[in-house]
């Protein structure tokens, strides 16, 4: 891709992004930055931070149509994403706002610590201490959120 058709489909990008925005006043405005996980380029960001951040986010996704979700891992937030030619419109919020932290079971982990009794000889001794193993459920975004995990029917899911 030229320098040209880059600057076009970044122009083009905007004015997609304008109709998107006229068309959908439920929608927030977004802000403008330079990454969504490990990618680069130009992308307008609409941060989910106030009051129902999982509705909120479902609003954009029924305005949205098809996008693409991705968790940041670095940074703990739950994103959607939209290509408008050369722009990607980003909707964020704290994977906790929108996600359920499943703990999906517990482990006994053996660990050998100084004995705080006898600190200046630093000898070892074996400790047992109870772990969570997690994982972060992110349930379909138009669907009703459900209570626990536990409560969703199979169809559903």
């Amino acid at each position: 891709m030229t320098d040209t058709d880059k600057r076009a489909a970044y122009i083009e990008g905007l004015h997609q992004i304008a109709d998107f925005l006229a068309e959908h006043p439920e929608v927030p405005l977004p802000h403008l930055s330079s990454h969504i996980g490990d990618e680069y380029g130009p992308i307008l960001t609409i941060w989910l931070v106030r009051g129902d951040a999982r509705e909120a986010m479902a609003t954009v996704a029924r305005a949205m149509g098809k996008a693409e979700k991705i968790v940041d891992e670095r940074t703990g937030e739950f994103k959607i994403y939209r290509q408008f030619a050369g722009f990607k419109l980003v909707a964020s919020a704290g994977r906790e706002e929108v996600c359920e932290r499943v703990v999906t079971g517990t482990r006994e982990i053996v660990e050998e610590v100084p004995d705080p009794d006898a600190l200046a000889a630093v000898p070892k001794v074996t400790v047992t201490k109870v772990v969570e193993d997690i994982e972060w459920v992110c349930q379909p975004l138009l669907k009703p959120a459900s209570t626990s995990i536990l409560s969703v029917p199979a169809e559903v899911a």
